[in-house]
């Protein structure tokens, strides 16, 4: 598999972002992602608004292109680290 660069936009406060992380940690590739909570830095929400238009949550940026949909972003987890 190649490298893959992922980082996740996410708030704790967001159901669907917590299961996204639930995913992560059950997989046990936290190390692989880049965890970048929306509501602790205000840096990263605008970092999301400037990539994706707004500031929904939960966004996995995979390699510089967003995915969005917490079903879809657990399926190519789950596709991707145990497939």
């Amino acid at each position: 598999m190649a490298d893959l660069l992922l980082e996740l936009y996410f708030h704790q406060q967001c159901g669907y972002s917590n299961s996204v992380l639930n995913t992560i940690n059950n997989l046990r590739i936290a190390d692989k992602v880049t965890l970048k909570d929306i509501r602790e830095h205000v840096e990263f929400e605008k970092e999301l608004v400037a990539r994706c238009g707004d500031s929904t949550v939960p966004t996995l940026v995979i390699n510089g292109d967003p995915m969005r949909e917490s079903e879809a972003i657990k399926k190519f987890l789950v596709d991707t680290f145990l497939g």
